[in-house]
This record gives C-alpha cells, sequence and structure tokens, in this order.
C-alpha cells in the first residue's frame, strides 16, 4: 500500500540506458532543462500572443496531468483514493517542475464537490517568465494550472479548474492556487474556460496571423499619434493641446493629471466629482484589497493599469499610465470611458502619450530651472551689501522688473529635530525646499508676476511684490500661514519658519531686509513660542537695534536692567513687570494705571515701592527712563513679557 509522500523518482521511471529510453508504465518520458522550456514559452509568446500561448500552455499542462493521473492509478496499489489525488502534486515535486504545499483540502468524490487550495514554491514557470519578460499583469504558471486541472479532474471524474490567485510572475510574493470544479466556481471562472477548448494549431497559426496584422495596424496607429503628438510638443503647445489631440484620435475622454491626481488637463468629459477621484479614493478607508493592489501596481511597479470607479452616479472606466521623468512619477496621463474595455490600440497609444508628456515637462522643468537659476543667481549677487547698483539694475531690467516696485522678504527658515542628518532626510529637506520654490513661483506667475527667489542648504527666501499680496485679499500673515499650510505636509522632522520683512521700497536694498528677516527668526527661536510665521514689523522700534546687535546682546541688556523683576514674577507668579510697563507707557499716572489693570489705589502703591526695592533704583529719575522703557520693550519683543 502506497501513499503519496512515500513515491520517489525511482518508483516512477523505469531507466533503459542501452537503448535510451525512459518510461513511466508503458509511456516514453524525456528530462528537458527549465531553460529550455522557457525559450519554448517565450517564442510562443512572440508568436501567438500572451493569450494564445497561454491556451497552449494550459492544454499541454491539462493533458500532462491526465495522462499521469491515468498512470499513476494502475502503477501503484493506494492506501486510500486520496492518497492517488496527492501523488500528483508528489509529482510536481520530484520531477522539478515546483514544490506544492497543500494548505487545504476538502473533497468528496460522491457528491462531487472539490476545492483544493495550497502554494507553489520555487516555481520554474514563474523563474522562466522573469528571465524573458517584465512582470505581467495576470497569474503566469499556466502549465502548471493546467496540469493540476486535468490530473484532479481524471480523479473526481468531472472537469476541476485550477486558478493561481497569486503567482510571482505578477509581482506578488507567492504562487498561491485553488481548484474547485466548474459547477463551484460559478461565473467567477467563465473567462477561463476557453483556454481548455481544444484547437488546431493550424487554426492557433492563423489567429497569431491575425493577430500579428492587428498589431501592424497598432502600431500604425500609434505611430501616427506619436507624431501628432511629439510636433505638439516640438511646437511649443501645452499640455491641453495634447489631452484634447490624444483624445480626439481615440475618441475618448482624457485626463493628465500630477503626482497627487490633481487635474492639470483635460479632454471631453473628465468628471471632477470626488467620488470619481483617485486622490479621495486614496484617502479613503473603503478601499478594497483589489484596488489599492493595483494602485499600487501604477505608482510603485509603475505599469500601465486598467482601473473602474464607481459610484451611485455610475462608472467611470480609466486606463492610466504613469509618466516617468528622472526615474521619478511626475503624473499620469488616463483615458476614460463610461462603458466597454481598452483595447491593445489604447494602450499603445496611451503608452507613448505617456512618453511625450514626460519629453514636454522635461522641457517646460529645464526652461523653469534655467531661468531659475539666472533669478537665483541675481538674487544671491543682491545679498552682496557692495554690489554695483549699476550692474544691479541693468540685469533687473533685462529680466523685467522695476527695481522701485515695493516689495517683502519671504524666508522660510528649514529646521530639523536631528542632530545628524541621514540621506532620507537630506532628500526630504531638498524636497521640501523644491516645493516650496515651485509653489511661491506658481502663485506669483499666476497673478502675472515675475518670481525673484533661491535658496541655501537650510533656507529659501524670495522677493514678494506688495501688491500681489494685496491682491490675495488676506492679513499679511495669514498669508503666510496659507503658504506654510500648503508645503508642510507629509514631512516629518523639519520644522518650517516663516519670516516676512518690513516693506523694501528698492531691490538693490534686498540684503538690509535679509538681514532683518534673519534676525526676525532669531527672535522667534529666543521667545520659544510654536510660531510658523513672524513679521518683522512686529519687533517695533526694537527691530532697529537688531540690525545692529544680537538678539542675544540685547536679551543681556535688558536682564541687566529687570532681571531681579523678571525673576521674582516668575518665582511669585506675580504682576510687577507688567505693572511697570503699564505705569511708564501712561506717563507715571498712578490712578490711571490702577484703573487700567483693576487695582486699588493702596494695591498699585505697594506694588511700585516693590518694584523701587527690587530694582533699587527711581522710576521716575529721567536718566533712567530711556533705558528702562528701552528694556521693558525687549522683554516684550523677546515674548518674556505677557500683556494679556
Amino acid at each position: 500500500m502506497k501513499t503519496a509522500e512515500q513515491i520517489v523518482i525511482n518508483d516512477l521511471l523505469a531507466f533503459q540506458s542501452d537503448d535510451g529510453e525512459i518510461f513511466l508504465k508503458d509511456k516514453r518520458m524525456i528530462i528537458s532543462s527549465a531553460d529550455a522550456w522557457g525559450l519554448l514559452r517565450k517564442d510562443l509568446i512572440a508568436a501567438l500572443g500572451m493569450e494564445r500561448a497561454k491556451r497552449f500552455l494550459v492544454r499541454h499542462g491539462w493533458n500532462s496531468g491526465v495522462n499521469d493521473a491515468r498512470n499513476l492509478k494502475e502503477m501503484f496499489e493506494w492506501s486510500n483514493n486520496l492518497e492517488w489525488l496527492l501523488a500528483g502534486p508528489q509529482m510536481h515535486t520530484i520531477l522539478g517542475s515546483v514544490f506544492s504545499e497543500v494548505t487545504k483540502l476538502d473533497v468528496n468524490v460522491k457528491a462531487g464537490t472539490f476545492y483544493f487550495e495550497g502554494i507553489w514554491h520555487n516555481s520554474y514557470e514563474a523563474q522562466q517568465h522573469l528571465l524573458h519578460f517584465p512582470h505581467h499583469n495576470q497569474s503566469v504558471c499556466y502549465n502548471l494550472i493546467g496540469y493540476a486541472g486535468g490530473y484532479s479532474s481524471e480523479y473526481l471524474g468531472k472537469k476541476v479548474i485550477f486558478k493561481e490567485v497569486e503567482c510571482i510572475g505578477k509581482g506578488d510574493k507567492q504562487c498561491r492556487y485553488i481548484g474547485k470544479t466548474v459547477e463551484e466556481w460559478g461565473d467567477e471562472i467563465t473567462d477561463e474556460l476557453v483556454n481548455y477548448e481544444e484547437e488546431s494549431m493550424a487554426n492557433e497559426l492563423d489567429c497569431a496571423y491575425r493577430r500579428i496584422e492587428k498589431q501592424k495596424e497598432t502600431l500604425k496607429l500609434g505611430s501616427k499619434i506619436h507624431h501628432k503628438l511629439t510636433n505638439i510638443v516640438l511646437e511649443g503647445k501645452g499640455l491641453d493641446t495634447l489631452a484634447k489631440t490624444l483624445g480626439e484620435s481615440l475618441v475618448c475622454s482624457v485626463a493628465i493629471e500630477n503626482p497627487n491626481f490633481d487635474l492639470l488637463a483635460s479632454y471631453a468629459k473628465v468628471s471632477e466629482h470626488p467620488l470619481f477621484s483617485l486622490r479621495a479614493l486614496l484617502k479613503s478607508s473603503n478601499l478594497q484589497t483589489e484596488q489599492r493592489e493595483m494602485i499600487n501596481k501604477l505608482v510603485e511597479d509603475r505599469q500601465t493599469i486598467e482601473f473602474t470607479l464607481s459610484s451611485g452616479f455610475g462608472n467611470e472606466h480609466r486606463l492610466i499610465a504613469p509618466v516617468i521623468l528622472r526615474n521619478q512619477i511626475f503624473g499620469f496621463v488616463s483615458l476614460i470611458k463610461d462603458e466597454a474595455e481598452f483595447g491593445e490600440t489604447e494602450v499603445v497609444a496611451l503608452e507613448r502619450a505617456a512618453t511625450v508628456c514626460a519629453v514636454h515637462l522635461y522641457i517646460e522643468q529645464s526652461t523653469i530651472e534655467t531661468e531659475q537659476r539666472m533669478k537665483g543667481k541675481l538674487l544671491d549677487e543682491l545679498l552682496n551689501k557692495d554690489v554695483d547698483p549699476a550692474y544691479i539694475t541693468k540685469r533687473l531690467n533685462y529680466l523685467g522688473y522695476n527695481k522701485t516696485d515695493p516689495h517683502h522678504v519671504f524666508l522660510f527658515q528649514l529646521e530639523s529635530n536631528k542632530e545628524l542628518l541621514s540621506k532620507e532626510d537630506e532628500d526630504n529637506r531638498k524636497g521640501l525646499r523644491n516645493k516650496i520654490i515651485n509653489l511661491v513661483t506658481i502663485r506669483l506667475q499666476q497673478a502675472g508676476y515675475h518670481c525673484l527667489i533661491s535658496e541655501k542648504i537650510d533656507q529659501v527666501y524670495s522677493l514678494v511684490p506688495l501688491k500681489f499680496i494685496k491682491q490675495q485679499r488676506l492679513p499679511l500673515k495669514q498669508f503666510g500661514e496659507y503658504l506654510l499650510g500648503q508645503i508642510t505636509d507629509n514631512t516629518p522632522g523639519l520644522k518650517v519658519t516663516l519670516a516676512i520683512s518690513n516693506v523694501l521700497s528698492d531691490i538693490t536694498s534686498f540684503y538690509k531686509s535679509y538681514q532683518e528677516a534673519t534676525k526676525t527668526i532669531d527672535v522667534a527661536k529666543i521667545r520659544q513660542k510654536d510660531q510658523q510665521v513672524v513679521l518683522s514689523s512686529d519687533l517695533g522700534h526694537v527691530g532697529l537695534l537688531l540690525n545692529a546687535r544680537n538678539p542675544e546682546e540685547l536679551e543681556t541688556f535688558a536682564y541687566s536692567q529687570l532681571g531681579q523683576l523678571y525673576e521674582y514674577d516668575k518665582k511669585n507668579n506675580a504682576e510687577l513687570m507688567k505693572t511697570l510697563y503699564f505705569y511708564v507707557e501712561n506717563d507715571h499716572n498712578l490712578h490711571k494705571t490702577a484703573r487700567l489693570m483693576n487695582i486699588s489705589i493702596s494695591g498699585m502703591r505697594y506694588r511700585l515701592r516693590r518694584i523701587l526695592e527690587l530694582l533699587d533704583m527711581d522710576c521716575m529719575d529721567s536718566s533712567r527712563k530711556f533705558e528702562l522703557q528701552l528694556a521693558l520693550d525687549i522683554f516684550l519683543v523677546l515674548g518674556k513679557l505677557e500683556l494679556d
């Protein structure tokens, strides 16, 4: 009595070396290399196409499985019929095709029910496919599923179909299969049944010929569309013209989107409803596993995919190809239909369109980078306080700037919460700088303004016209907060502070306003408040001193004047410094200050006596009045004096 696990190759094959023959029972066998089968598979796919080659390989595997099942049934006395079934996977392992691990088995021959699930390890078929082709969009172990189906059908006495639900050949981590009867599969297997119908090789070759003719027409149309789109780029026309030409040629809607699936250009009917937005779908918690896998293929594997977005408004069928530039995804091109599937013509045309879009973006990006380098170099030259004004004026005129137009200096300061930066951190910092530059440049260009902007390792700085700020109809600080809200998402470990200078009336004085913004950043650090946007105008007359001295020096001066008062308030949770500030602001008017602070006259007198004791000075002394006022203002600017 035999079990499947007990079978070894010597039990199966009879070697007659003198005659050059090997037999399985009375059937002659041959030993062939996996590489030879891989080349045969490659040639079949090249001659017949993937679908026709799949049918050929499935039927070959099916017939092999049927024959092996019949031979093995007669060769051994099995301990039970189930062992005869399990001998099929064992044959795969013994002959080197694959190691088959059975994970679930539920078979009832009398009832005609069948469920067989397992994993194929080291599939020769998947390995050979990847030697000659990239990852396919479907499973590729055609011979193995055919063999398993043929063997199992012979065992059960009715048709069993195996389906490979995961496959290394399409990018999965393993090859996993499921086998069920046709009835148990239901509609799920209908499209696969055609692979098991017998067809002559003559018919196959005839179909291959027709397919080649169709491919010729497809390539001809694809080349024609590619030529049209290339001319559009050479003529300097934009993405809207590209989308229109592609849509008219293929008679469908077209969408060109950025990497975040924001619409850049479109043709015909392109829904902007959130339910038809891939961007909205990606943020949704309702994203199905199959949908997520498809999007991963598009974004991570950079494959063209066919995707359907469904809602109560109907369906939107999309064929989507990534636009690859400098080995990065710069966007996506989609063909859109309400009904019907996409054919090979659309796939070829779309992928060529994606290539042309990449060329267009490359030209556009190169132009922008060249212009930006010129402008950035000019802005960097303005940082030299000794630069020749006549030379700068000439350069500004050449680039279309009026040097006397009022501007603000926007200084974006990047800070990391890590002392040592990794390569990934440096890339994040570079990416954030690029995001800031792109955002500011685009906003200004859309409003019809030129943009002078440049960068350092941890800074991006730009001149922003006062007219542009007024057009935003937002307070200056609120507009700055809006900008930061657009750029600081998804940038872990990096903090951005935006300092905005006072109005600069002459661009050639950029150096002074840049220094002003830098000092404002320094003050923000000393304040140690979580402020993302700081204005130089908030510094008041202390800002004048900041241009001459470091904030730390001013803090030292203020502390030398009012340090004891400051420490007393902090230790006792008192308000003596606040009282002194309002007392000085109200020209030493006792009653007015008491009313303002809502305290009694006696309470006010007590506070003043305590202040005099701590400071050991006369607040009325005119020689000390200016120093006292200045120290109070410095504490106020540095955030160490709260008046609320």
